[in-house]
């Protein structure tokens, strides 16, 4: 390059370098940028949220929500806050709801011990002028002067003018609770004054009696009477508590024996009273609790025609479904099955599953639905009962029975219920119309409150042939009262027993004849096992229930459910070939005879503590007896013992010949309650008919000297006279809790 050139060149980069030195800030700031707009892009994770360009909204967003949230749920708070108050004050209220309930069924209380303070004042009445009159006779027959009265007046008036002052609390009383005097209550008051004259005849007649015992002939008294005499207790018997037989002897005011039935004279007659009579002896009742219609009626009839159950009382056919359901229309039938109901849908769905169930099930020979054509049987016009019998049990017949006139209790005790009375005439309504007009041969009860077990045909049936053939079997029964698991363990043992279980029971034709007319018209199970009715005939029973009752709420309000009932184990085998079983141990003759070769065996105890347990294969020969004396030491001993302590007409629940066998630590050991030998016990069925002495009668004598306990295998021993601060009785409870933990175990195992 020319000089000339080199110089004006260096002359341009002379003017040029200012100008690129002043450029080249901004090209570096134009870098920065471009890249900080390609790292913004890619989204730096170092980048800060408050540098986003929405931050200040979101939050203001944020805030705005939380702001209307708190607002929304102060509003909630404070109405819940409001319900809780109300929720408070309802309670508030409903207690003093509850405490008026509780102080008006208070003054009902009242009300009812005011009105037997009443009877007792009438009672004592009568007792005044009984003694005004006896001191009269006195005063005649020692000074042969006329007696003054006034002592006698003034203390009648004296406890007329306290009865007065009762009967206006009584209605006070009824005012303060709100409840209106009824007819009732004027004809119980009426009933007192009215019944006085039949209360002083009563006792004149109970008198007479007295002095004819003291004067002449002696009377047998029964051992319950004889108890209550020895703890001083108040009696109150009637006729049945003595034995009709009386002791050799002449009545002194005639010449020669005394006749059995002159009713004036105070004598007793050798027949039992009516069902009526016994429950008024039993409970106490006097002449002064009938109503003036029963006074009436007893004066109308005779005393044996007291209580029976008229057919013009039965009622009558209502709705009914009873398409081809004779005993014409259904030729392989064996019984009819009826499920007797009232009121309780809930029950009666309940317990006709049940019987479907059982129909299909087990091993039974043939069609069980053909051989038993099942009946409901309603009570009544219940809307639910009558809808789920009509159409939801097509498969069932089923029949309705309207009673024409309500039915009228005898007395006004709380017990004398007038569902006692339409369940009689229910009773006999529908075994009348099954046995006449539907022409079975056999029936079986049930009850809507019953489970069945699976072979419960299959039993009955098998049970039925016996029945037939042995005219000393009164009826079969699918119940035993002391059927509680843990004294119950054989399935296919069946006994014979003086007590009438009920409870899911057959009866024939032939039995149904001969009760028919002298039915009672209330308490009819109870009918059922009175001497007079039973005539020395056993039950057939199992050991195992074959039905379970449920029913805790009914007309006899849950009586004995839980202490009883409630635990009772049902048969659940379904092996079991009823068809093929041997029963032969049942007859009369070799029943007897085994059941006295096991009392002759066993060893004497008195405590369910030196009650051994055996091995399996020593269980049958593991028998203990527990000897009572009285109706009142058996029911000490059968508290002790964890069984039923109840008795009807002298016979105790599950007893045959006043022994009651049942089971321990689940089968190995067997216990038998067992009268002394100069204890009454109900006659059998040969001793009714005159075939067969009254002495000669089970149990067989017992063994001066007391048998030491025979070498089984024991169980841990429980020292019963240890010093271990316990009753007797709550030692024999916890036994019998360790027993029944002892039972699960064992079947757990």
């Amino acid at each position: 390059m020319p000089p000339a050139a080199h110089i004006a060149s260096r002359g341009a980069r002379v003017h040029l370098r200012p100008a690129l030195v002043t450029m080249a800030p901004t090209m570096a700031q134009r870098d920065w940028e471009r890249r900080a707009r390609s790292k913004h892009r890619a989204g730096g994770s170092h980048a800060s949220p408050w540098h986003h360009p929405h931050a200040t909204w979101l939050t203001l967003i944020v805030v705005a929500v939380v702001l209307l949230q708190g607002v929304l749920y102060g509003r909630v708070h404070a109405r819940s806050m409001r319900i809780q108050t109300a929720d408070d004050e309802i309670a508030r209220r409903a207690e003093a709801i509850r405490s008026m309930l509780v102080k008006q069924e208070d003054l009902r209380e009242q009300v009812a011990s005011l009105r037997e303070v009443v009877v007792r004042m009438d009672t004592a009445v009568v007792d005044t002028l009984e003694k005004g009159a006896a001191a009269k006779r006195h005063s005649e027959g020692a000074n042969r002067a006329e007696p003054t009265k006034t002592d006698a007046g003034s203390s009648v008036k004296s406890l007329r003018e306290q009865q007065r002052i009762l009967m206006d609390r009584a209605s006070l009383a009824n005012r303060l609770a709100g409840i209106a005097p009824t007819d009732a209550d004027e004809a119980f008051f009426d009933a007192n004054d009215a019944a006085l004259q039949e209360i002083r005849e009563e006792r004149a007649a109970y008198g007479r009696r007295e002095q004819m015992e003291t004067a002449g002939s002696a009377l047998v008294w029964s051992n319950s009477v004889k108890d209550a005499m020895a703890t001083g207790a108040k009696v109150t018997w009637d006729d049945e508590d003595r034995v009709a037989k009386r002791v050799t002897g002449t009545n002194p005011r005639r010449a020669g024996p005394e006749p059995p039935n002159a009713d004036d004279d105070g004598t007793f007659a050798t027949e039992p009273k009516s069902l009526f009579a016994s429950y008024l002896g039993r409970y106490g009742a006097g002449g002064s609790f009938l109503t003036p219609s029963a006074s009436k009626a007893g004066e109308r009839v005779t005393d044996g025609d007291m209580g029976i159950l008229k057919d013009s009382a039965l009622g009558r056919m209502g709705a009914s479904r009873l398409d081809k359901a004779r005993a014409g229309d259904n030729p392989h039938a064996y019984a009819a099955v009826v499920i007797m109901s009232c009121n309780r849908a809930d029950y009666l769905e309940r317990t006709v599953e049940s019987v479907r169930a059982a129909l299909g099930m087990g091993k039974q020979s043939g069609d069980l639905r053909s051989k038993f054509p099942v009946f409901i049987s309603q009570d009544g016009r219940n809307k639910a009962v009558r809808t789920y019998a009509e159409s939801r049990v097509k498969d069932f017949h089923w029949m309705q029975h309207i009673e024409d006139a309500p039915p009228q209790t005898r007395t006004r005790f709380r017990w004398d219920s007038a569902a006692y009375y339409r369940i009689s005439a229910h009773y006999k309504w529908a075994m009348k119309t099954l046995f006449e007009d539907m022409g079975y041969e056999r029936v079986i009860v049930l009850e809507d409150d019953m489970e069945l077990s699976p072979d419960f045909f299959g039993y009955f049936e098998a049970a039925g042939r016996l029945m037939d053939a042995d005219p000393s079997v009164y009826t079969v029964s699918s119940w035993n009262d002391n059927g509680q698991k843990i004294h119950v363990s054989d399935e296919t043992r069946l006994y014979r027993s003086d007590f009438f279980p009920g409870l899911g029971w057959m009866l024939n034709k032939q039995l149904w004849h001969e009760l028919s007319p002298k039915w009672p018209d209330s308490y009819w199970d109870d009918w059922m096992r009175l001497s007079d009715t039973r005539k020395g005939r056993e039950s057939i029973r199992p050991e195992v229930c074959r039905t379970f009752n449920f029913g805790e709420a009914g007309s006899s309000k849950g009586q004995f459910y839980r202490t009883y009932l409630a635990s009772i184990k049902r048969a659940t085998r379904v092996d079991i070939e009823w068809s093929a079983a041997d029963l032969t141990y049942l007859d009369g003759k070799t029943y007897e005879d085994s059941l006295r070769r096991s009392l002759e065996s066993a060893a004497i105890v008195d405590s369910p503590t030196k009650v051994h347990l055996a091995s399996k294969a020593a269980a049958d020969s593991n028998v203990y007896k527990v000897v009572y004396n009285s109706e009142r030491e058996f029911n000490v001993l059968a508290k002790r013992f964890g069984v039923f302590a109840e008795w009807k007409d002298g016979v105790p629940r599950a007893g045959y010949r006043g022994i009651v066998t049942f089971k321990m630590y689940q089968g190995r050991a067997t216990v038998m309650l067992v009268p002394a030998p100069k204890a009454a016990v109900a006659r059998t069925y040969a001793q009714w008919n005159g075939e067969q002495d009254v002495e000669v009668t089970l149990p067989a004598k017992l063994p001066v000297q007391l048998p030491k306990a025979k070498p089984v295998e024991a169980a841990p021993k429980v020292d019963a006279g240890a010093d271990d601060g316990l009753t007797e009785e709550e030692r024999n409870d916890r036994l019998t809790q360790a027993m029944e933990r002892w039972w699960q175990y064992e079947a757990g195992a």
